[in-house]
C-alpha cells in the first residue's frame, strides 16, 4: 500500500512538474512581443489579445492579432533563431524587389520597413511584423516602427 501511495505521490509531482515547464516554454516561445495598445499607438487600429501559432514552414513561433472591427484582418509577429540572418536576406529581397532601401536604422544589428512590413536582426534572433497597414491605411512613420520593433526585442531578448 505504502508504494502505491509514494508512486502516486511522484507521479502528481512529475505530472506538476511537467505542466510548469509547458507553460514556460509557451511564453518563451510565444511571439506575442506586444499587447493589443501598444499596437494600436503603432497603428490607429484596435486589436485583440494576441493568439498563439506557429509557422506551417518551420514551427516558430508566431502570433496572430485581429482587428477588433474587422477580426479577419490580422497582423502577424514572427520570432525565429533558425538561420536568422539568412531569412532576413531573403525577406529584404522580397519585399525591397530591386528598389530603392527599405533598410531603417535605430534598432537591432539590421532592420527594414517596407510601409506593410517590418524586421529587426538581432545576432541570431530575426522578429517579423506582417501586415501592419493596408493600402488605405495612413502611412506609419518610420521612427514609430523603429520604436515597436525595440520594444518587441527587447522583450524577445528577456524570454
Amino acid at each position: 500500500m505504502r508504494t502505491g501511495r509514494k508512486m502516486s505521490a511522484i507521479r502528481t509531482v512529475f505530472v506538476a512538474s511537467m505542466g510548469l515547464l509547458a507553460c514556460a516554454v509557451a511564453r518563451a516561445d510565444s511571439a506575442c512581443l506586444l499587447t493589443p495598445a501598444q499596437l494600436q499607438s503603432l497603428t490607429g487600429r484596435s486589436f485583440s489579445e494576441g493568439e498563439i501559432g506557429k509557422d506551417p514552414g518551420d514551427g516558430s513561433p508566431l502570433c496572430h492579432y485581429a482587428q477588433t472591427d474587422n477580426p479577419r484582418r490580422k497582423l502577424t509577429i514572427g520570432m525565429t533563431s533558425a538561420q536568422a540572418e539568412r531569412r532576413f536576406e531573403s525577406r529584404l529581397r522580397m519585399l525591397q524587389m530591386g528598389r530603392k532601401s527599405i533598410e531603417i536604422d535605430g534598432v537591432g544589428d539590421r532592420a527594414y520597413y517596407n510601409g506593410t512590413s517590418a524586421g529587426v536582426l538581432s545576432g541570431n534572433k530575426l522578429i517579423t511584423f506582417s501586415n501592419l497597414r493596408r493600402a488605405s491605411d495612413p502611412e506609419i512613420a518610420a521612427e514609430k516602427v523603429v520604436a515597436m520593433l525595440q520594444v518587441a526585442l527587447q522583450k524577445a531578448e528577456s524570454l
